[in-house]
């Protein structure tokens, strides 16, 4: 049994994660590998420390993660992490928790996430990622070889954040990896106003949550939603980590356990030193 760390590479700047990371694989070289599959440059010291590949920077996280599967040759029982760049990393002591809850479980976050009480994959996206899919259903966007699984119409989802899934890798295989398809891989470009947006003005939530909730409906169908579960039942935190808001600790979703970090205020959209 291997593990495996599949770092979405994008704000390259959280010394926790970095050296975290770094220290795990040197002094567990015959069990954990990291691969950071980065949408953008890397920095020197993620080219200098880590095995890692530069990819079209399209699908958001998922399209990162899809792109490492592909790119790297895993077997069934590695246990796989795949994260943000931007997890405040408190502990690893996560990774024995999730060892064992892989027996019961299929799918595993490191916090509660926001369920969806009727998501329709048959719903029309009128302003699509790229032109060619204007006026197409959400269901347009999965692969070919995987529309099958979004026969159940309508459902109610529970849901993982895609800044931390924890899976077995036969278990990736069962839902035929992670959508979207590479027709809809596209990257956001800025505006006028120097903010990234996708086609139509479209935020970066737009996509960062259409995407997930593609992937979110094959665990709910093939694994149920019992074989779901977290960390932790706080969202964005953790005793192990804390998930940034684009690539901010935000003041609204309190970090626990950790002093001396940069917090985002996001009614003043200021920044302020988090010291106790």
């Amino acid at each position: 049994m291997k593990i495996q760390f599949i770092v979405c590479g994008w704000h390259m700047n959280r010394k926790s994660l970095i050296d975290g990371l770094y220290e795990l694989k040197e002094q567990n070289k015959d069990t954990v590998d990291v691969f950071w599959s980065c949408h953008r440059e890397p920095t020197n010291e993620i080219k200098e420390k880590f095995d890692y590949k530069l990819f079209f920077n399209g699908g958001e996280e998922y399209g990162a993660y899809q792109q490492a599967i592909k790119h790297l040759d895993l077997k069934d029982d590695t246990i796989c992490f795949f994260l943000h760049d931007d997890l405040v990393l408190k502990s690893f002591d996560f990774i024995p928790l999730c060892i064992e809850s892989l027996k019961t479980h299929k799918v595993i976050g490191n916090c509660m996430n926001y369920g969806e009480n009727s998501y329709n994959p048959n719903k029309v996206i009128e302003v699509g990622i790229k032109e060619e899919f204007d006026n197409k259903t959400r269901l347009d966007y999965v692969m070919d070889e995987n529309k099958h699984f979004f026969n159940n119409g309508i459902i109610p989802l529970k849901t993982v954040r895609p800044s931390f899934v924890c899976m077995m890798y036969s278990s990736v295989k069962e839902i035929g990896g992670f959508e979207p398809r590479e027709d809809a891989y596209e990257y956001p470009r800025k505006n006028e106003e120097g903010t990234y947006v996708y086609r139509g003005n479209k935020g970066m939530s737009s996509w960062g949550n259409e995407f997930p909730a593609l992937n979110n409906y094959k665990f709910n169908v093939v694994f149920g939603a019992d074989k779901i579960g977290y960390l932790s039942n706080t969202y964005l935190d953790s005793k192990y980590i804390y998930e940034c808001a684009r690539g901010n600790v935000v003041s609204d979703h309190p970090i626990t356990d950790v002093s001396n970090i940069m917090v985002k205020d996001v009614k003043t959209q200021t920044f302020y030193l988090k010291e106790d």
